[in-house]
């Protein structure tokens, strides 16, 4: 009987002991009104918390927001892409120079027209033709029965626009034997017509002597009053090249968008030097509102090779456009037998032939950058200069002296390894690690070397 009973109480045990969770009623969902959240949200340390993130958020967003502003503000701006005539190659043809084209004995623009694939092969950008207009200041419109009619003058236009080059003339207003007419506005509104015909033509610009001022500040009155007339168009903006022949080189007053100066490099090897350079340069582009530098090389120089090399080196590889001169005695003359392989070519050809290329080619070359390098020991008579670019440079060397000179690139802080892009005399045109480049003396050089001083 003792048994039974523990049976049964153990039979009974594990039933009272038993959770009821599986027979327990399920659990009753609790709902906060929006008013109770309201009140939770906003009581307890929820507040605070929520004060310090939106804190937070707002002064990350203050600090990028000002970090946006600095990098703006002293980041360095990109600068407008050059325009045309800021980087071409400009070639001025005498009116004696203009080749023959119908076999009577006088040049004219038919004969242009026939040479305008020579130019394109330098490669030449602007070609300025001299004088070919009326001299009187009323007919700066029409063009001297000798050099052509209109006729053949629209189509070596068609041609030359279809080889993108340019054509500019040669305005004859600042000689003396033209017949200024007497009331300053009459010739400024003649001036203006005048612009404005050649302008309807297709001409991209005019070239003026500097000299007598009074006719210079009337064509650029009227020049000024032309572009608010007909504002330029981007890619095909019309030019005014003013040419001052005296050794100062400048304008005085202000200057009206879209001029070119021209300057004679100094005439004389003693007046050739890193000093002399950079003070012309400084007087030409000192101001901000400075006209567009260009280069030229005196004609009627003592017989001098060597001069003339160093000459022409500096006319491409100096900062603004360069401008060749045509006609006799030019290294680039407008003549078959004096391009090819004629005995009859200038000596000289062929060092300009291979500038005008590198110039096309090459970014700093055609840029505005310049950086004259300080040269240590005996190099007065050393010229080096660099012309800066986005990637890598050109290193101008022109030894005028004597003796041969050595110059340690790593001294004026442009690091190697250099490629001889150019020499006047024989060198290594492979990529060398130069830490020293020797200048013979009456060589010019020219090397590419990686970024570094003033790039």
């Amino acid at each position: 009987m003792g048994q039974a009973e523990d049976v049964a109480a153990t039979s009974q045990v594990p039933g009272e002991r038993l959770p009821l969770l599986a027979q327990a009623a399920p659990p009753t969902k609790i709902y906060l009104s929006q008013e109770e959240v309201v009140l939770q949200a906003g009581s307890g340390p929820w507040a605070g918390l929520r004060k310090a993130l939106f804190g937070l958020l707002g002064a990350l967003f203050g600090g990028m927001l000002l970090m946006a502003i600095l990098l703006l503000v002293t980041m360095p701006r990109a600068k407008p892409p050059l325009a045309w005539w800021q980087r071409a190659s400009f070639y001025h043809l005498p009116k004696t120079a203009f080749p023959d084209s119908d076999g009577d004995g006088q040049g004219d623009l038919g004969g242009v027209r026939d040479q305008l694939d020579q130019l394109l092969e330098l490669p030449i950008q602007g070609l300025i033709l001299g004088s070919v207009l009326e001299g009187d200041v009323a007919n700066l419109s029409c063009v001297l029965p000798a050099c052509g009619a209109l006729d053949p003058w629209r189509a070596l236009l068609r041609d030359a626009r279809k080889r993108e080059i340019r054509i500019l003339l040669e305005f004859p207003i600042c000689q003396e034997e033209m017949d200024l007419v007497a009331e300053p506005n009459q010739t400024k509104q003649l001036l203006k017509r005048a612009m404005r015909f050649w302008d309807s033509e297709g001409v991209h610009g005019f070239l003026v002597k500097k000299e007598p001022t009074r006719c210079l500040e009337m064509v650029l009155d009227a020049w000024s009053e032309l572009d608010q007339e007909i504002p330029p168009v981007r890619g095909e903006e019309r030019v005014l090249m003013v040419w001052d022949e005296s050794e100062a080189c400048n304008v005085s007053h202000k200057v009206p968008s879209r001029v070119i100066l021209i300057c004679y490099i100094p005439r004389s090897g003693k007046n050739l030097s890193s000093q002399a350079i950079v003070q012309r340069m400084e007087r030409i582009s000192g101001d901000p509102g400075a006209p567009w530098p260009s280069w030229m090389v005196p004609q009627g120089l003592p017989v001098d090779n060597d001069l003339e090399e160093m000459l022409g080196v500096l006319l491409l590889t100096l900062p603004g456009v360069p401008l060749l001169s045509g006609g006799k005695g030019s290294p680039i003359h407008l003549d078959k037998d004096s391009m090819d392989g004629s005995t009859s070519r200038h000596p000289l050809v062929n060092v300009y032939r291979s500038l005008l290329a590198l110039r096309a080619n090459s970014s700093p070359l055609r840029g505005t950058g310049f950086a004259p390098l300080t040269l240590a020991g005996p190099s007065e008579k050393v010229l080096s200069f660099l012309r800066p670019g986005s990637c890598s440079g050109v290193l101008v060397v022109l030894n005028l002296g004597s003796y041969p000179f050595e110059l340690h690139l790593e001294q004026v802080g442009i690091p190697g390894p250099a490629k001889v892009l150019f020499s006047t005399l024989s060198m290594s045109k492979t990529e060398v690690n130069m830490e020293v480049v020797m200048v013979a003396p009456g060589q010019a050089v020219l090397l590419r070397v990686p970024r570094g001083l003033g790039q």
